[in-house]
């Protein structure tokens, strides 16, 4: 890795996007008016060396459309065939993708005192990206110290949203970090591999501007569409199952877990109180049963804090 501490190297460029909102004052499936009563988070993580081939891969998309009128990609834009092609293009793409699907009803009204202290404006969707970050900087992690013998980095771009302030997101990475290498997280269920990101690489850009924006868009809206069926009609899992070739899993064999994993489900399993509907794609993924992160050991069973009326089934 580069030895500059004002230009750090990177080995991946994380593209991070989102379907919903985060708003907690009032959701969806709990109150008749209010935000969504999903927040679907995507990450889509891209090797350092694929990215001079975003542009075509992007134009190829909209060719697979077979639409003449497209000049973008905004996947909740696209009519069904569209949706089907661009997902089976992306899904044999050389990328991985992370997606945290949080349904907001427990947390409907809730109020992070801590977060408040550190003045952070949206507290609950720097926590999502903490939980996204956990999994794609493990991903890097393990995959360079098999390569390379040592930790590499990963570039993580957010995708422009109102009010978003990088700075306040490394702020809040920086707070969590001595907590973490304490072993004193406030909430201990995961934890990012702190050798992989730098605060320096930390970045924001507009969807218009970066095409790896637009990979992460397609994944965020795809599980956004599987999960929710308030705003967008009923639940469709067709795109999101399309995904599965490019979505990750651990270990990284035929047998390994995506639930947990690359499918994060917040809260728990039984916690969330989903409809039959909205549990299609998540056991279509593994679900009730999802890996749980111990350190950097990724294990089946739930952490001891867990209640036995929580576990799995």
């Amino acid at each position: 890795m580069s030895g500059d501490p004002y230009n750090p190297d990177y080995d991946y460029v994380a593209y991070l996007d989102e379907a919903g909102e985060t708003g907690l004052k009032n959701v969806l499936g709990v109150d008749s008016h209010g935000s969504s009563e999903w927040f679907v988070l995507s990450l889509v993580l891209v090797p350092k060396s694929e990215e001079p081939n975003l542009a075509q891969w992007v134009s190829e998309m909209l060719a697979a459309t077979r639409s003449r009128q497209l000049r973008d990609l905004h996947f909740k834009n696209l009519p069904d065939h569209a949706k089907r092609a661009v997902t089976a293009n992306l899904a044999g793409r050389p990328v991985r993708g992370f997606v945290v699907c949080a349904n907001k009803k427990n947390m409907r009204r809730y109020h992070n005192p801590r977060a408040a202290v550190m003045g952070v404006n949206d507290w609950f969707y720097c926590w999502i990206t903490r939980i996204a970050l956990e999994r794609a900087s493990h991903f890097v992690w393990r995959r360079s110290m098999q390569k390379h013998h040592e930790p590499r980095r990963l570039k993580v771009i957010f995708s422009e949203r109102g009010g978003l302030k990088v700075g306040q997101i490394g702020a809040y990475y920086q707070w969590i970090k001595p907590q973490s290498l304490n072993g004193t997280l406030y909430i201990p269920w995961g934890d990012i591999e702190w050798d992989c990101v730098h605060p320096l690489l930390l970045d924001k850009d507009f969807h218009r501007n970066l095409h790896g924006l637009k990979l992460a868009d397609i994944l965020a809206s795809a599980f956004f569409a599987a999960c929710d069926n308030k705003q967008s009609g009923p639940c469709e899992p067709t795109y999101a199952s399309l995904l599965k070739p490019i979505m990750a899993n651990y270990p990284h064999t035929s047998a390994g877990r995506y639930s947990g994993y690359g499918v994060k489900l917040l809260p728990t399993w039984s916690k969330a109180q989903l409809t039959i509907d909205q549990q299609k794609v998540f056991r279509g993924y593994g679900y009730p049963l999802q890996l749980w992160q111990e350190g950097r050991h990724w294990a089946l069973p739930p952490p001891p804090w867990e209640r036995v009326g929580d576990r799995p089934a």
